[in-house]
């Protein structure tokens, strides 16, 4: 399995996004994040030649929020973009694994609930221990 995060990863479904954040799924606070996660049925092979919103190559899609109200610079929003899909990119693999024979995909938002950039060593550990908590809660 390649190390990389290409663009069926992202999630872009304004539909499975407006899903995610309704309420009724799994949540969680790993410090500095806070992770939302959704089951996505798999679409049958005629639904995604007409629909290409929602990707079937990739068992996880993954939305990640940086809110202007706690960095107010661009240039320290998008530093923690980085680290967070840097950090996952490294660690999805499991999470993989885990899904390989489900019937379903996984839509996971990840929203940053502090207030000053933190090292990546901290982004890494939290996006780790989401995932453990997710994969417990499969």
């Amino acid at each position: 399995m390649d190390n990389t995060f290409k663009k069926c990863e992202r999630l872009n479904s304004k539909v499975v996004i407006d899903k995610l954040f309704a309420g009724g799924n799994g949540s969680m606070a790993v410090y500095p994040l806070r992770i939302v996660f959704m089951k996505v049925p798999k679409p049958e092979a005629e639904e995604t030649k007409k629909t290409t919103s929602f990707d079937t190559k990739a068992p996880v899609s993954i939305l990640i929020s940086v809110p202007k109200k706690r960095f107010h610079h661009a240039v320290d929003r998008n530093r923690m973009k980085r680290l967070v899909r840097e950090a996952y990119r490294t660690q999805k693999h499991s999470l993989w694994e885990a899904l390989a024979d489900k019937d379903y995909t996984l839509a996971i938002g990840f929203v940053c609930i502090c207030d000053q950039l933190q090292p990546y060593r901290i982004v890494r550990k939290s996006i780790n221990k989401a995932i453990t908590r997710i994969i417990e809660k499969l």
